[in-house]
Formats: structure tokens, C-alpha cells, sequence
């Protein structure tokens, strides 16, 4: 998926556009829930070796909030890291350009319900 695929998801299904609260170019771009502005995730812009292999190019990555029991599993999957950035008991990096679709839809989902409370 792309930054803006995710954006439209987000938008769509839980009604919620992104605010950009630390930079003025609209890079950093948050998702928090409308009640209690809790985070359930964040676009950041991060070299791509700071997760995986050599290459040094800045790419879009995703934090999400999962459920630790369920963190090793989603490790396996191609295209999630530990975070970045996050605390990496409850958080996982989900490399955009690599990751399948459904797995970040579902992932957003799963993030949005944990940080609803």
C-alpha cells in the first residue's frame, strides 16, 4: 500500500484524517482516535536500513499498536518489524512497500480497537 492508500482506508473506515502535528511539510502523519486522541497509528518517514538490509533510502513505514501475544507471529510476516521509534512490546513497523494489503488493513483495525479505551 501506498501512504495515501492508507489514508483513504483510515478515512473510510473509521471516519479519521490524519493531523501532521510535528513538521509543516506533512510528513509525520498521525491517526488518533476523536474521543481520547490516542494514537493507533503513524506514517514516519525512515531509512530503510534502520529496519532492514543495506539500502539507505527513506521510505514509508507504519506504526501500529498490536497485542504482544500476537507480536512474534506478525513478526514472520513480510514487510513487519519491530518498531521504530515505538515501544517494541506493543508496537510493530510495517514496512508499506513491502507488506500486504490485508495485513496492514487488518493490523489498523486491530490498533484502532486496542487504543479505543
Amino acid at each position: 500500500m501506498t501512504r495515501q492508500q492508507v489514508i483513504d482506508f483510515v478515512s473510510e473506515v473509521f471516519g479519521i484524517q490524519p493531523d501532521y502535528p510535528f513538521d509543516k511539510e506533512f510528513k509525520t502523519a498521525i491517526f488518533r482516535h476523536k474521543q481520547n486522541r490516542k494514537w493507533f497509528g503513524a506514517i514516519i518517514l525512515v531509512r530503510k536500513n534502520k529496519l532492514c538490509g543495506k539500502e539507505s533510502r527513506i521510505v514509508d513505514v507504519l506504526d501500529v499498536k498490536v497485542d504482544p501475544l500476537l507480536k512474534e507471529a506478525l513478526l514472520s510476516k513480510k514487510g513487519i518489524y519491530p518498531a521504530y521509534h515505538m515501544n517494541k512490546v506493543h508496537w510493530v513497523s510495517v514496512l508499506l512497500e513491502e507488506a500486504e494489503e490485508q495485513d496492514v488493513k487488518t493490523l489498523l483495525e486491530l490498533s484502532y480497537a486496542l487504543t479505543k479505551k
